[in-house]
């Protein structure tokens, strides 16, 4: 009897040392996994702020100053965690990341409120936020916006530039919220970003669908043709343009029914984009634009397009010499 409850005791050891060991094992895993995670965000510096202050000039509703605007901007970088401001004079610890930005003030504005039963007037704030790498050319410049807006009373004086100010760091925020999600963007695999444009977030669709157009990703191009149908017109036109870029033929029949009942302008870009990509569904398209569009300008711009795809290509030669020299 002895025997067998000493056997239960070690038994009850065993048990209680593998769960502990687990247990420690299981911690261990969580921390090293949110090490890796602290590890794979990018932290930025930013070496210089510029700021394009001609709207803050005698600006009654915010009555801020220079140094007033940059400490709004340096609270909204710093509140981020992603990017981290320098002193002025200062640069970056070699190696790390390091960006300069520019911050435009572009209006600020009282508007009527909107939306069912809605009274009053709100305050209105809208800036530029562009980062740039030192040393970069255009395409290492990354250019968003953000807006503000909070509730404001007209007949209170003394509350008008509280009210702007607030409207105003509510738009810093997302200006560098904004710049988070793009340059978070230029980081992620093809698939990650395919999925993004399907985010209902309008920023993570826009900015999934340059990347992938920056990348020519093939593999996004069923992707891209739904987002023509996606509710923000400036995710449609930018969609519009990755699929010039791309040159998927896969595209043009989708192009060509967006242009259904569109105005001129709209087919205009649509005929350029399409006369990009060729192939026989694109030069059947812009016959039949160039022969009978209502619109003038339409018309010349399908010819024209439709011209150049007849042209010979002058690669065309040296790819074939190139294919040539590989066989043999």
């Amino acid at each position: 009897m002895t025997s067998f409850l000493d056997g239960r005791r070690r038994q009850r050891v065993r048990s209680a040392r593998v769960y502990k060991l687990a247990k420690i094992l299981g911690i261990c895993a969580l921390i090293s996994l949110a090490g890796c995670k602290r590890a794979q965000e990018k932290r930025f510096y930013v070496e210089r702020l510029t700021l394009a202050d001609a709207t803050l000039a005698g600006n009654g509703s915010l009555q801020m100053s220079t140094d007033d605007l940059r400490q709004a901007l340096v609270a909204a970088l710093e509140k981020s965690k992603t990017f981290r401001p320098l002193e002025p004079g200062k640069k970056a610890p070699k190696g790390e990341p390091a960006l300069r930005c520019k911050l435009e003030l572009a209006f600020t504005r009282e508007s009527q409120a909107e939306g069912e039963g809605a009274q009053g007037s709100v305050a209105e704030v809208g800036v530029v936020l562009e980062m740039s790498r030192p040393g970069s050319q255009e395409g290492g410049r990354f250019e968003v916006s953000g807006f503000g807006r909070t509730e404001l009373n007209s007949e209170d004086a003394a509350a008008r530039v509280p009210a702007f100010r607030k409207a105003l760091a509510a738009a810093l925020d997302h200006a560098v919220q904004s710049q988070q999600m793009q340059l978070a963007a230029l980081d992620k695999p093809e698939p990650a970003l395919i999925e993004d444009l399907k985010s209902t977030d309008v920023r993570a669709r826009d900015f999934a669908v340059q990347a992938l157009a920056d990348r020519k990703s093939k593999a996004a191009v069923p992707a891209l043709i739904e987002r023509l149908k996606d509710p923000d017109r400036e995710v449609v036109m930018r969609s519009v343009g990755a699929l010039g870029a791309i040159r998927d033929p896969r595209a043009v029949p989708a192009l060509i029914e967006l242009t259904q009942n569109r105005d001129a302008s709209f087919v205009l870009s649509v005929v350029e984009v399409v006369g990009e990509i060729g192939g026989p569904d694109a030069e059947a398209y812009l016959f039949t634009v160039a022969s009978g569009h209502p619109d003038e300008a339409v018309r010349r711009a399908a010819e024209a397009a439709g011209a150049r795809l007849k042209e010979p290509n002058p690669n065309s030669g040296q790819n074939a010499s190139a294919d040539s020299a590989r066989s043999n």
